[in-house]
């Protein structure tokens, strides 16, 4: 599958905006520096709208420099993007790539084996790195785990390795399809982790005690009602891949949904948060 790369020159907050945007367009990499940011989607979901969209987005707010477009073969991704994932530590865990060595400083971590190709979850994005710290107070031994847009499957093979009995992880991507399945085999839970090709309508199943969804606003959104639906009493849901400025739209959904906040987290401009109801706070 040939992938589009988009090259933006944004700095600062307005790359942190932007992301969002195109997480809403079906971009699901990115690689940010000072002055520019590289956007990569699938190249069958691009198309001129989309285009369009983006530079009356960039207007609006002073950006006059012109978007480069770069179709990229699939081998040549998946090379650039193996030369930039190297180990990192976000709480209890490691995350490492499978040609990386495990630094002896962190012989004591939860080693998490993520080779992350294209797929979104490589501990090196904030929203990620949230998650991966709630879950260190959150999973408790026996827990069932459902992992919304799992990607990677990052966090349900955390939520295993931390003692959760089982997990299902589910993602529409294609290449997540594949990669999650991957990671699951690799780091030897493929007997408690079961991924599933396509939305929340593959997963029937309902009662789970911890509901992890790292997507965007706009999905988390549409999805709510379908977790609270899934959600056992005295579960959690924890939602993430939303900015700051998103909090109070995530919030007064929840709160429709009698759901309260038991536990909020940002680092820059990414926010998360732990929701239960009230009463059954665990």
């Amino acid at each position: 599958m040939h992938t589009v790369e988009l090259t933006l020159y944004v700095d600062g907050l307005l790359q942190d905006l932007l992301i969002a945007e195109l997480a809403d367009l079906d971009f699901d990499a990115f690689e940010q520096d000072t002055a520019l940011l590289k956007a990569y989607a699938p190249a069958a979901r691009w198309t001129d709208s989309k285009r369009a969209y983006i530079e009356q987005w960039l207007a609006e707010r002073g950006v006059t420099d012109p978007i480069e477009e770069r179709l990229l073969e699939p081998q040549n991704w998946n090379k650039l993007w193996e030369a930039s994932i190297q180990p990192i530590a976000v709480g209890p865990f490691l995350i490492a790539p499978t040609w990386a060595d495990v630094p002896p400083e962190y012989r004591h971590h939860i080693v998490l084996t993520i080779d992350p190709k294209m797929s979104f979850g490589t501990g090196f994005h904030e929203s990620t790195r949230l998650v991966l710290r709630f879950l260190e107070v959150l999973v408790m031994p026996g827990d069932r785990v459902l992992d919304a847009g799992a990607g990677t499957a990052i966090l349900a093979i955390a939520a295993v390795k931390l003692g959760a009995a089982s997990a299902v992880a589910f993602d529409i991507d294609e290449w997540a399809q594949q990669n999650a399945v991957e990671n699951i085999e690799q780091n030897g839970v493929a007997e408690q982790v079961d991924f599933r090709a396509g939305s929340i309508e593959v997963v029937p199943e309902e009662a789970f005690d911890l509901i992890l969804a790292n997507i965007n606003r706009s999905v988390l959104l549409d999805l709510l009602p379908a977790f609270v639906a899934r959600l056992a009493p005295g579960g959690h849901i924890v939602l993430a891949g939303v900015l700051l400025e998103d909090r109070d739209d995530l919030l007064a959904a929840a709160r429709r949904h009698a759901l309260a906040a038991v536990r909020e987290a940002s680092e820059n401009e990414w926010w998360s948060v732990v929701l239960a109801r009230p009463g059954e706070e665990g």
